[in-house]
């Protein structure tokens, strides 16, 4: 799987527990990091021949708290690089993942700092859509307690029940090596999915006998690719369904209680463009748990 992870951060209170994921990811080789924090653009001003106190200040502040995570990461026998932007957050995140060479890029949703349109509103979509990296948002639930505010759900057990739904294009390929590297790395529980466009938008539907028929090829493959993962690991199911696809995904997940939802192609380039739109962006704007967006083999 990826050797190398972007991880971008905004010092916000939950920032600290969601460095935890950065530590599962490691489970699976993920062990060299890049912490990446932009400062804003608007705050990125000269006045005469001094810079903006104010973004000077945040500055210090920025390098500060770099040090101090990557410190935490450190003690559990991470390599870590801090990088310290200023510009856009989206564009800085995806141009930090170019420069460090990043074959996945984390980004943590909680509506809190920069990250605050992260469903999907502004930095992740637009991290989605100009990325050529495979992409994983973890989704916090904001809790308030006496302590203030916890963030619940954060890469808990983020291997131990692995959805990953494809749409068998040819650019779909890119899951096969992550899942075997999954099986061999941890023999996790992984449920392949394949959702038959229907009528549905109320979840899914298991498949008539006139589905299943247009369905077969779609089955042969998924069969396929379940015997190979079978052979690292015997907790490997796989199952078509009728539906609207992200809602019959989203349903899966919850039924099952998936730990991590994997996106493995919907759409691509030119005429499948849309399908990239249209269900991984509505598969990551309402999900509850991470999903991972894969763009090319990790």
């Amino acid at each position: 799987m990826a050797q190398k992870l972007l991880f971008a951060v905004d010092f916000s209170p939950y920032t600290e527990k969601l460095l935890g994921c950065a530590g599962e990811l490691a489970q699976v080789g993920l062990n060299d990091v890049a912490l990446v924090y932009v400062l804003e653009s608007k705050k990125h001003a000269e006045i005469g021949d001094h810079k903006n106190p104010a973004y000077e200040a945040e500055m210090r502040a920025a390098e500060e708290h770099l040090g101090e995570l990557a410190s935490q990461l450190e003690a559990e026998g991470m390599k870590v690089t801090q990088l310290l932007k200023h510009g856009s957050p989206s564009t800085e995140i995806v141009e930090a993942a170019k420069e460090v060479d990043a074959n996945l890029i984390f980004l943590g949703a909680h509506g809190k700092g920069f990250l605050n349109r992260a469903i999907l509103g502004s930095v992740s979509e637009r991290v989605l859509k100009l990325s050529d990296r495979s992409v994983m948002i973890q989704h916090c639930k904001v809790l308030k307690d006496d302590g203030g505010f916890s963030c619940e759900n954060a890469c808990s057990s983020l291997f131990g029940n692995i959805l990953v739904a494809s749409d068998f294009s040819k650019y779909a390929d890119s899951v096969k090596p992550v899942l075997l590297d999954l099986a061999r790395t941890l023999c996790t529980p992984i449920t392949l999915l394949h959702v038959v466009e229907g009528k549905s938008d109320m979840g899914y539907e298991p498949l008539d006998k006139y589905k299943k028929e247009q369905a077969k090829e779609q089955m042969e493959k998924l069969e396929e690719m379940s015997y190979e993962l079978g052979n690292y690991c015997e907790s490997v199911r796989f199952d078509v369904v009728n539906g609207s696809t992200p809602s019959a995904i989203l349903a899966y997940a919850k039924e099952m209680d998936a730990s991590l939802v994997i996106l493995g192609a919907f759409g691509g380039r030119g005429a499948t463009a849309d399908l990239l739109g249209s269900v991984t962006e509505r598969v990551v704007r309402k999900s509850d748990r991470p999903v991972l967006v894969l763009k090319a083999a990790l």
